[in-house]
């Protein structure tokens, strides 16, 4: 699998710190969020008509990057258990195998969507010029899809050894190189034509293509993975694992993303001022999300190096470590985010109407980003013991039941309009935090490793 060092390197991964596993992930998050806000920014130049169409893609594509990183992140904690059981071998096999995996699950997304694009586009809602730049993009992205999976899996991968920090190194390289090709694309530099939405798209597929290269030399060169041809033989032993964790895992945050799409459209019918007071809330919102996804990912690769070697106390006390930090945290940046909310929402508008809503949006998300952090930690510890399942039809249930059903009560019954929806959000973290730190406590997610 490797050289002997690296070996070492596995074993001490469980006994890392939380923070000096998490902190390059805040940072990779970040670069990832900043992305697709800076392809719109890009976009904006061209038209609003581009920056609209291709916005409006964003819930189809959410889903679809959402499944990708379900898998790869299952794929991730099974490789973590065998690392944690110092079982290097059938740990480089799992690599090989999730790589692989990826690899055919963007080619399949591929070869779903190229057909039906002009299909897809019509279901947003999109027509005219608007719809027509939609075609563009997705039509050029999707051919990238491959290079996205890969590029993610690696991120998985290379995080579960510890090596977060080179991920950081990885996906700053990528963001720089997207925006430069952004540049040249958009304004015909060094001989290309000034390509519009297509040069947009074109330097996003790039993007990924070249994330993908360096984040391939850094397993290769760094984690010291080999792909052998035993692994192919192998993996058939832990595919079956991988299907058990890893289409439970999707289906959870992929509901999730149709969830916000369906609150976004109850949105549109509060009125245009609502919807916009919604968007650029988000945005900011979007500052409290980032550190509880970092910490959340941290955490999920200490408990499954933790299952892995049997240490349940310790993984246990993990859990209750990164619970108390995610929450703390999450309360604090959503605390100061309120209380300059008038200030950084002016970056947006000027609107008084939006200002106000937007504010009250801000105030009701500290209610919200503790149970958001606690959710998704106990969540992401779950699955990184193999206990998929029962985050994925629970809080699927819920969220469609009393998540939605609190969001219409407070929004509508209790005429709270946006802010009520945006508390029963709140309330939709709450409930499934609650149920999944209860199964927790019962224990059963020891029973449920690879190893």
């Amino acid at each position: 699998m490797g050289s002997p060092h690296c070996y070492v390197c596995y074993m001490q991964v469980k006994d890392r710190s939380l923070l000096s596993l998490s902190w390059p992930l805040f940072l990779t998050f970040g670069i990832a969020t900043c992305q697709p806000m800076m392809d719109s920014w890009f976009l904006a130049r061209t038209s609003e008509a581009a920056a609209a169409g291709v916005g409006a893609l964003g819930p189809l594509l959410g889903a679809l990057f959402m499944a990708i990183t379900a898998f790869s992140q299952a794929g991730a904690s099974i490789a973590s258990q065998f690392l944690g059981a110092e079982r290097p071998r059938q740990a480089g096999t799992t690599q090989t195998m999730v790589l692989l995996g990826s690899i055919l699950l963007g080619i399949a997304f591929t070869l779903i969507v190229i057909p039906i694009e002009s299909n897809i586009v019509s279901w947003m809602g999109l027509t005219g010029e608007a719809a027509e730049h939609a075609c563009d993009f997705l039509h050029i992205v999707a051919f990238g899809f491959a290079f996205r999976s890969l590029q993610t899996t690696l991120t998985a991968l290379i995080a579960t050894h510890g090596l977060t920090g080179w991920n950081l190194i990885g996906n700053i390289i990528t963001i720089v190189s997207n925006a430069i090709m952004n540049i040249i694309f958009l304004n015909g530099y060094l001989g290309f034509p000034q390509m519009g939405v297509k040069g947009v798209a074109l330097a996003t597929m790039l993007s990924w293509l070249i994330s993908s290269a360096i984040l391939f030399a850094i397993q290769r060169y760094k984690v010291h993975h080999k792909i052998r041809g035993t692994d192919f033989k192998r993996s058939r032993i832990i595919l079956p694992d991988w299907i058990r964790i890893g289409v439970p895992a999707a289906v959870e945050p992929v509901s999730f993303q149709m969830f916000q799409v369906v609150l976004t459209a109850i949105i549109v019918h509060l009125g245009i001022t609502a919807m916009t007071a919604r968007i650029f809330s988000a945005n900011f919102a979007m500052l409290a999300v980032i550190l509880s996804v970092g910490l959340s990912s941290g955490n999920q690769i200490l408990v499954a190096h933790l299952v892995g070697a049997h240490d349940y106390g310790k993984a246990d006390r993990r859990l209750h470590q990164s619970l108390i930090a995610g929450c703390s945290s999450g309360l604090i940046v959503a605390v100061i985010v309120a209380i300059f909310g008038t200030q950084l929402l002016s970056f947006y508008t000027n609107d008084p109407e939006v200002l106000r809503l937007g504010k009250i949006c801000l105030w009701c998300d500290v209610a919200l980003q503790p149970f958001k952090a606690a959710n998704m930690t106990i969540t992401a510890a779950l699955r990184a013991a193999g206990d998929s399942k029962f985050p994925a039809i629970i809080g699927t249930a819920m969220m469609w039941t009393c998540g939605l059903g609190t969001a219409l009560l407070l929004g509508f019954t209790f005429e709270l309009g946006l802010a009520g929806i945006w508390l029963g959000m709140a309330a939709d973290e709450f409930y499934r935090s609650i149920v999944n730190y209860i199964r927790w406590r019962t224990g059963k997610w020891q029973t449920s490793g690879v190893v």
